[in-house]
């Protein structure tokens, strides 16, 4: 005796750009098939997903000076705070240098402005250490003279400056931003960096997931916790466990809803690859 089971059928779109926030959908669903299987097998509804990683970062710098280092290579693990591309730092050293140099300065003229304050008060008659006895007027008059808060202004901007040269030293340095493997390393040594454009990826292959699209009318079959087997088309004799733990409360234009299922063990799987999506 033979049933009759409906199986989806996924047609892959060509792959878009994906970030963090919002990963290009995966796949577009087609029309149903219906087919005769034998009535001993299991139903099973079938679609074409993609894998993704649930955390991954793109790395860039902030300034565009020469390549000093390049640490790894694609495919290579990494470790928590491992450094994977350095800026030459000479220009960036020398500027937190020129930095401490302008605050160093600047406390100096605070000073300077702070003792010529105190004599114009003493001048009025007034004790400085007690500000609390001296007039209003009197103490704006010696600040304005003695440029006091003028000065504290160069200060707090010279020590501003500073914290940004030291950002700028600290961000030359690129590290791995948690345990990974690093992907599309796109520099090398001696290159002009370019600011914001990633220099390469830092994925976290103990967390990958797939991605995959049902029509509206199939959701209910997908509910959160779902166990799902995963097929990937370059490993057919291998299945991977995933559950549903991720459903995108959008009904696109397509009449379709983005689902997310976190696979249990990924080993051996790489982020984009394709994979059938089963459900019994």
């Amino acid at each position: 005796m033979k049933i009759r089971i409906l199986i989806i059928i996924a047609a892959m779109l060509p792959a878009g750009c994906r970030n963090n926030a919002a990963p290009a959908p995966a796949v577009l669903p087609a029309q149903l098939e219906v087919i005769d299987v034998p009535a001993s097998q299991p139903a099973v509804l079938v679609t074409m997903g993609k894998v993704v990683a649930v955390r991954f970062a793109d790395l860039s710098f902030e300034t565009v000076l020469p390549i000093a280092k390049v640490n790894v290579h694609n495919g290579q693990r990494v470790r928590s705070g491992q450094v994977l591309v350095e800026l030459e730092p000479f220009q960036l050293r020398s500027a937190v240098q020129l930095q401490r140099h302008q605050v160093e300065q600047a406390s100096l003229q605070v000073e300077q402005a702070r003792l010529q304050m105190q004599d114009v008060v003493i001048a009025q008659g007034y004790d400085p250490d007690q500000a609390g006895s001296v007039p209003e007027n009197v103490m704006h008059n010696a600040d304005v003279k003695s440029g006091y808060a003028l000065s504290q202004k160069m200060l707090e901007s010279a020590r501003t400056q500073l914290e940004a040269a030291e950002h700028a030293l600290d961000e030359g340095v690129l590290r791995a931003p948690f345990d990974g493997v690093v992907a599309n390393v796109s520099v090398q040594a001696h290159q002009l960096s370019q600011a914001g454009q990633t220099v390469c990826r830092v994925i976290d292959n103990s967390a990958l997931a797939v991605e995959f699209r049902v029509m509206e009318a199939d959701l209910a079959r997908f509910p959160m916790g779902a166990e799902l087997t995963v097929v990937p088309v370059a490993a057919k004799g291998t299945l991977y466990d995933a559950v549903v733990s991720e459903i995108n409360p959008v009904v696109d234009v397509q009449g379709a809803v983005t689902i997310r299922a976190r696979l249990s063990k990924p080993d051996g799987l790489f982020e984009g690859m394709n994979a059938e999506v089963l459900l019994k």
